[in-house]
């Protein structure tokens, strides 16, 4: 299976950073959706780590949030710097393949 940025902790930090904001914020996702012109369960997946975000989507989001992006950004990288490194995966190599 293709692993994608959705299934990193890196990810996982990005959006759990997004709730808090939210929830610091004081709204509901269903008052951020309204303002981001987007359904509820959009956000809802976006929380749980089922939908991606672009840039531009998590600056959008950031500033409903009443957060400057530079803020954001250094929110985020503090709590990427307290998460253990995690190396990428590299594929397994069965070493009893060959070809003959």
């Amino acid at each position: 299976m293709k692993r994608t940025s959705l299934h990193t902790p890196e990810y996982g930090a990005v959006v759990a950073l997004l709730r808090d904001l939210r929830l610091e914020a004081g709204l509901s996702q269903a008052e951020v959706a309204e303002r981001v012109d987007r359904p509820q369960t959009w956000l809802s997946a976006v929380e749980v780590g089922g939908r991606g975000l672009d840039l531009l989507q998590i600056r959008e989001l950031v500033a409903v949030y009443g957060v400057d992006f530079p803020n954001f950004a250094r929110r985020l990288e503090e709590r990427l710097k307290e998460q253990p490194y995690r190396p990428p995966r590299r594929r397994r190599v069965d070493a009893g393949t060959s070809k003959s």
